[in-house]
């Protein structure tokens, strides 16, 4: 019985040994490769750090990454909300997929590597945050006139300036949006993920400065003034939620 065991787990060792890389055939691209094995590119260059795009050649042996967990772009997805769903942040999407652009509209089937779990557990970890004790350091994004103040029925402070000044992050944080907003009506818009359970949003803005994926820091430029959206006149519409809650931006000085 001994014998019959010995091959059994011979072979098994060969086809996972087999399984464990692959080779290179004629045309192939490592896009090519990573939608064929269930990958990503950004997998099969991290597992094979000597390959580059464009540089395969024909009977090379590339090594396959480990379990990969892959995910498929549907419509409507952006890389926010794909994070949001994973529970995870952008930075880390981001640093999953290095090379991907996030300015870059992404493409219906277009394949993301998703952080392992193990990744995510390095991440600090979201504290609770209450709306009526928030301690924090932050900067007044505009120095200018408060033209409405926070209300129930207008959960923002409005800042009036003349069209074209800075605009400054509050906080600290990661840009998770930076486009224009025609269907709610701010305009160019800016929102800072400050990874504590408080984002920032800053709206009507004449031009976006920061980028996607942009690490800023407190007191950062990332707008400017303006006028854009529905709006009777260049603003700053600023906005503070904690844990999803609209809270007074004031509350914060």
């Amino acid at each position: 019985m001994r014998a019959p065991f010995i091959a059994t787990l011979a072979l098994t060792w060969l086809s996972l040994a087999a399984a464990a890389t692959i080779t290179v055939q004629p045309g192939d691209t490592l896009t090519r490769l990573a939608v064929r094995h269930g990958t990503t590119v950004t997998a099969l260059t991290q597992a094979n750090p000597s390959v580059r795009q464009g540089t395969l050649r024909a009977g090379a042996r590339l090594t396959l990454p480990g379990t990969v967990n892959v995910w498929t772009v549907r419509r409507g997805d952006t890389l926010f909300t794909i994070a949001q769903r994973q529970g995870t942040t952008l930075a880390v999407l981001l640093a999953a997929n290095r090379g991907l652009d996030p300015q870059a509209a992404l493409q219906v089937g277009q394949k993301l590597a998703l952080p392992s779990r193990r990744s995510a557990a390095r991440q600090p970890a979201t504290p609770t945050v209450r709306a009526v004790s928030i301690r924090v350091t932050a900067v007044l994004p505009v120095q200018g006139r408060v033209t409405t103040p926070f209300l129930a029925s207008h959960p923002s402070l409005d800042l009036a300036a003349p069209t074209g000044t800075p605009i400054r992050a509050a906080r600290p944080g990661v840009v998770t949006q930076s486009y224009f907003d025609a269907r709610s009506g701010w305009g160019w818009t800016i929102l800072v993920d400050h990874g504590d359970g408080m984002t920032t949003r800053y709206s009507h803005n004449s031009t976006n400065l920061a980028r996607v994926g942009t690490r800023v820091a407190a007191g950062q430029v990332i707008a400017r003034v303006g006028s854009t959206g529905n709006s009777t006149g260049p603003h700053l519409d600023y906005r503070v939620t904690v844990q999803g809650m609209p809270v007074n931006p004031l509350s914060l000085y």
